[in-house]
């Protein structure tokens, strides 16, 4: 068994003895409570991520095999293992479907599904599902000059690439935080010859100095329906060294 498969049975086994439940059947609160309790018993042997989707899929597998949560408290060590064995190969069959591109540099990586690498570009990685393109640059902000911020170059970006096309109009404008980053983004649409496409311009900064630019391209109607799955790309983006 592997060290993330020993400690996440242990995980489970404090989790299930510490799990305060009732005798019929599993409420949405009881579920909550054990999904809540299961990640607390974690005390930093997986991460919040790894842990918080461990435990729900745990959490399934029990209610599918119909065992109330007081039947559950009573499971042996061996049948945890065995659900966790089974969550873990399910996880890692959900990672295979990714492939990590890293830039020319190897200093940043993207996390895609269905995607594929271009390999006739200007970017420092460039990718394509068929539909949208991805275009990203890697900057370390010491190469600008002193007091220019990551909006600015957001911005620089924003009218380098649109000076280029017609009938522009601004869609959104947004600023996303979560635990490992912040992302400063603005979405055009406009035309180039005859054709309108959607621009999601993206600055991702990791908090240091590098950070990355990124944008997405795609008729409208596509880019409005994927504007989401885009923004989960970035979110998983890392800077690698």
């Amino acid at each position: 068994m592997t060290v993330l498969k020993i400690k996440f049975v242990v995980l489970l086994i404090v989790a299930l003895l510490s799990y305060s439940c009732g005798q019929k059947g599993w409420s949405e609160s009881e579920k909550r409570a054990f999904v809540k309790s299961c990640v607390k018993a974690n005390k930093g042997k997986v991460s919040k991520e790894t842990a918080e989707e461990l435990c729900e899929c745990m959490l399934y597998k029990m209610t599918q095999q119909h065992l109330t949560s007081s039947e559950a408290q009573k499971m042996k060590q061996e049948e945890i293992k065995e659900i966790a064995a089974s969550c873990l190969s399910t996880m890692k069959n959900l990672r295979d479907n990714f492939v990590l591109y890293t830039t020319k540099d190897g200093k940043a990586g993207f996390s895609l599904k269905g995607w594929k690498e271009e390999e006739q570009s200007n970017f420092d990685l460039q990718c394509t599902d068929g539909e949208a393109h991805m275009g990203v640059y890697v900057h370390n902000i010491k190469d600008f000059k002193l007091g220019t911020t990551k909006k600015d170059i957001l911005d620089m970006y924003v009218k380098s690439i649109l000076s280029k096309r017609k009938n522009i109009r601004r869609e959104a404008k947004n600023q996303i935080r979560n635990e490992k980053q912040t992302i400063y983004q603005v979405i055009y649409s406009a035309d180039i010859d005859e054709n309108r496409n959607i621009y999601s311009f993206n600055v991702v900064d990791f908090g240091e100095d590098t950070f990355v630019f990124v944008l997405f391209t795609a008729l409208p109607s596509y880019g409005e329906e994927h504007l989401q799955d885009w923004n989960n790309i970035l979110k998983i983006a890392v800077i690698l060294k």
